[in-house]
């Protein structure tokens, strides 16, 4: 089996200036298998041309190096593809990683990029772009252009910025009339905040934002009715104490596509934590099983089952590559 390793050195808590650092990091991650995976150091926007060079290199695995948005990216150049996504956690909060069981310490994510199992797992697009996690419109993508303008004028980090960033946009608490229509249900409301996640999202006593399945094929929509910030605050306390279907002022939908009509406008769009302009109507569709990843060896669903043509591969069956 042929591994290669696309580091982005923009990603969450990778330094652009200490990427040689970070490529030695990954050399470290592997060494105790006995390998040393060809490894490019990227900056964002070259991160889909280097994972799609690799796969066209004959690599059986590549393996990115970064955080959900990297992933996103990575995906996108794999879909659809024979060639496994493996994933080395480096980026602020990694989502996706945790979802599928992959370790946060970046030598244990190495042992699974090697000697993990290979699975199938939906993907989701909004317009066209790939994303694994999940898509928002509203009070967050508003909230993440804010820190990232706190992050440029004041050198804060991701973490610190974020509670001014809330702050900021939820005194300013922006809302949008738009037409949501999800399997053949149409919703047209005035509303700050909708979420699309790539299969259902937990929202509940034990916590937001767990996934209970990753290979479902749907899309899970969530609308917020509350038209002011304290009207937000009780909607968002009811769902964590009582659950999304107990919460009146949170209308929740699934399905295989979703559109979001904003009457033609530009609007902001959070796609796995980072913010892009996109043009209404939003087409959201789900892609069943287009992802091939390693997942830890043995992992239960969410992932689903094992691929009928996976091959388990050892370091031995790899030294001898």
């Amino acid at each position: 089996m042929q591994i290669e390793v696309v580091v982005n050195c923009g990603a969450g808590s990778v330094d652009g200036d200490a990427a040689e650092g970070e490529r030695a990091r990954v050399a470290e991650a592997f060494a105790p298998m006995g390998l040393e995976p060809r490894t490019a150091v990227v900056v964002g926007a070259a991160l889909g041309s280097a994972v799609r060079a690799a796969a066209e290199r004959g690599a059986d695995v590549v393996a990115v190096a970064g955080g959900d948005g990297s992933l996103g990216t990575a995906a996108d150049a794999l879909l659809d593809s024979d060639v496994a996504l493996g994933i080395l956690p480096l980026g602020t909060f990694n989502h996706f990683a945790k979802d599928l069981g992959v370790p946060m310490d970046l030598a244990e994510a190495a042992d699974v990029v090697v000697n993990g199992d290979t699975r199938t797992v939906d993907v989701a697009q909004v317009n066209g772009r790939t994303f694994v996690n999940n898509s928002s419109i509203g009070l967050y993508p508003v909230m993440v252009d804010l820190r990232d303008d706190i992050r440029t004028s004041r050198g804060w980090g991701k973490v610190r910025s974020v509670p001014l960033a809330s702050w900021r946009v939820l005194r300013r608490f922006p809302t949008r009339r738009m037409h949501i229509t999800v399997d053949g249900h149409r919703w047209d409301r005035r509303t700050p905040f909708v979420f699309v996640g790539n299969n259902t999202y937990e929202v509940g006593p034990r916590g937001i934002g767990a996934r209970t399945e990753m290979a479902g094929g749907v899309l899970c929509c969530f609308i917020a009715k509350a038209e002011t910030r304290w009207a937000f605050a009780r909607m968002a306390i009811g769902a964590v104490v009582r659950g999304a279907p107990g919460t009146p002022s949170l209308d929740t939908s699934c399905g295989p596509e979703i559109t979001i009509d904003a009457h033609g406008h530009r609007i902001l769009v959070a796609i796995d934590g980072e913010v892009d302009t996109l043009r209404s109507p939003l087409e959201y569709r789900s892609r069943p099983g287009a992802l091939r990843v390693r997942v830890p060896r043995g992992a239960e669903p969410p992932t689903g089952p094992p691929d009928a043509d996976d091959v388990e591969v050892g370091v031995d069956e790899q030294a001898g590559d």
